[in-house]
């Protein structure tokens, strides 16, 4: 990773995915890298259970998912995002879907040339996006109001057509 460790999915002898236990008892949040996506599909399931029966982290509202208003209050940190993509656009080299009327105060999700090329290998056009109801992850940071870099597809989630 970032901080040149080495990343590992982590079996015990008899053969118990760790990280999918502690995603199946809410213990963690699915965190993806774009050079490393391996069981993330499963990954995401096992969360998404847990969120929903409000198991561990997902009971603190630390873990909260959080609406596009208030992610302004939770700069620099990892979060999930769910909202309505009010307007999605390519402008030169970069994709933007707005959570909002005000792309310069409100949330915003990007992808750079290289995140198009990935959305693309998965056939997901991020300018599909417009109008639906999605759940990003990712870390959140402040240009021109609060925004995830997306740079893989398993970053956004479609919630609602």
């Amino acid at each position: 990773d970032r901080h040149g460790r080495i990343l590992a999915h982590l079996f015990t002898g008899d053969t118990l995915w760790v990280q999918g236990e502690m995603l199946r008892l809410g213990m963690a949040r699915v965190y993806i890298l774009a050079d490393n996506r391996v069981r993330v599909a499963e990954m995401l399931a096992l969360e998404r259970a847990a969120r929903a029966a409000g198991r561990g982290i997902w009971g603190h509202p630390f873990y909260a998912v959080r609406a596009p208003a208030e992610t302004g209050r939770h700069l620099n940190s990892f979060q999930l995002v769910e909202g309505r993509v009010l307007d999605a656009a390519r402008v030169r080299t970069r994709v933007y879907l707005n959570f909002g009327p005000d792309w310069r105060t409100d949330f915003t999700v990007t992808l750079d040339s290289g995140a198009r090329r990935l959305f693309r290998a998965a056939g997901f056009d991020p300018l599909s996006l417009e109008g639906r109801r999605v759940r990003v992850r990712g870390w959140l940071r402040d240009f021109n109001g609060p925004l995830i870099d997306a740079t893989h597809p398993e970053q956004i989630e479609v919630i609602e057509p």
